[in-house]
């Protein structure tokens, strides 16, 4: 019996340490999240945490800047569940704006339009989920109706890396002169802070743009892409292609195009620079300074696939760029033709010859096919470009600069 009831109290010791122990990492996570959270366009502020043994009370700001420099603010109020294992954490969002807040009410119908959980385990994983609620808006001219979204996330706390996931039903516009229509948006990303890598694939199931006499339709669209640190120091490569299935114009007479693909890599841009000009975008010194190291460091660009089946037939290209260190910015910009001097590159496109059809690019097509920068062979319009320090030819035949 004694034994059995030492056994009882060494578990529910333990039970105790680790519902303390979870609640004393959920505090200190928390601060080390709001003083790593914070740039130009997105700040945080920690009012107050009010910390007990098997619950916490968490009162923040959420600050979020938009390209016009406005700035819209959420206040959050967090309640937190301490168990032995995690820690749960219920957060109630709205606008700091009371008028602003009203606005966005009627738009949902709720005061709950904006939902958020989260769960932080033993071993320092975050987990959460997003809701946003669906909303609608009408008056004489225009209509908007948006469907849910939600966003998934998990977070390893000890390096900042994870993923996430974005599942939108998609939004209906519908105004005088244009309707727009968006279905089945999901977007999946892995991000790593400390290496600041990153992965992405979206999937858009459908787009419609409707105007007078006119419609668009994008289906069946995929992009992916990557970021992660170079081979020189201090640079970054990316990744990028974008895939759609089918493109639809109707203008009167419809034409699809279909397997449209653009596979796109940089290589080697200065990440320092990279960053100046994301987030100081005010300051022209700044920015001047930054563009000048981004041109003086050199950069690679490959566009490795350029395709689409169009109804006049197959267009199909490529281009690979190589910019050499050390280009003068303030030369370049008083004298363009500078660039190719630290520009090394060659370029290919093949375009059905049943384009000389069309009205709108016959005349243009034409003139290229005169002055020689297009040539007519095998039931293609060609053109072939290389670039090499200065030395610019088309087709095989060298043009001056």
């Amino acid at each position: 019996m004694k034994k059995t009831s030492s056994i009882l109290s060494f578990l529910g010791a333990v039970l105790l340490a680790s519902t303390y122990f979870i609640g004393e990492m959920a505090a200190r996570e928390t601060d080390k999240l709001f003083l790593k959270q914070q740039s130009q366009e997105f700040s945080s502020r920690l009012i107050s945490y009010e910390k007990n043994f098997f619950t916490a009370d968490v009162l923040s700001e959420v600050t979020v800047t938009l390209e016009d420099e406005k700035s819209v603010t959420f206040s959050i109020h967090s309640r937190i569940k301490h168990y032995p294992y995690k820690a749960v954490i219920d957060n109630e969002i709205s606008l700091s704006d009371n008028a602003l807040a009203a606005k966005v009410e009627k738009y949902f119908g709720s005061e709950k339009w904006l939902k958020s959980q989260e769960e932080v385990s033993i071993f320092g994983n975050l987990s959460g989920s997003l809701n946003l609620t669906a909303g609608s808006y009408e008056n004489a001219q225009d209509k908007i109706s948006s469907r849910p979204l939600q966003l998934d996330y998990q977070v390893d706390l000890q390096d900042y890396s994870g993923s996430a996931q974005i599942n939108w039903a998609g939004a209906d516009v519908i105004s005088s002169g244009t309707d727009f229509s968006i279905e089945s948006v999901q977007l999946f990303s892995d991000f790593s802070s400390l290496s600041g890598s990153y992965t992405y694939f979206s999937q858009i199931g459908k787009i419609i743009v409707k105007q007078k006499n006119y419609q668009s339709i994008l289906q069946g669209l995929e992009l992916k892409g990557s970021s992660q640190a170079g081979q020189k120091a201090d640079t970054v490569d990316t990744s990028n292609e974008w895939k759609i299935a089918s493109y639809t114009v109707n203008d009167g007479q419809q034409k699809v195009f279909t397997d449209n693909q653009v596979r796109l890599e940089i290589k080697g841009l200065y990440s320092p620079a990279l960053d100046i000009l994301a987030n100081s975008s005010e300051n022209k010194l700044l920015v001047e300074n930054a563009l000048t190291d981004l041109l003086a460091e050199g950069a690679e660009l490959n566009l490795s696939k350029l395709t689409s089946q169009t109804p006049w037939g197959e267009v199909d290209g490529y281009i690979q760029l190589t910019l050499q260190q050390g280009a003068p910015l303030m030369q370049v910009l008083s004298n363009p033709f500078m660039l190719f001097d630290y520009v090394n590159g060659k370029a290919k496109l093949a375009l059905p010859e049943s384009l000389l059809e069309e009205a709108a690019v016959a005349e243009s097509l034409q003139m290229g096919l005169r002055t020689g920068f297009l040539k007519h062979e095998n039931n293609q319009l060609s053109l072939e470009t290389y670039l090499e320090r200065g030395e610019f030819s088309v087709n095989g035949r060298v043009i001056p600069l």
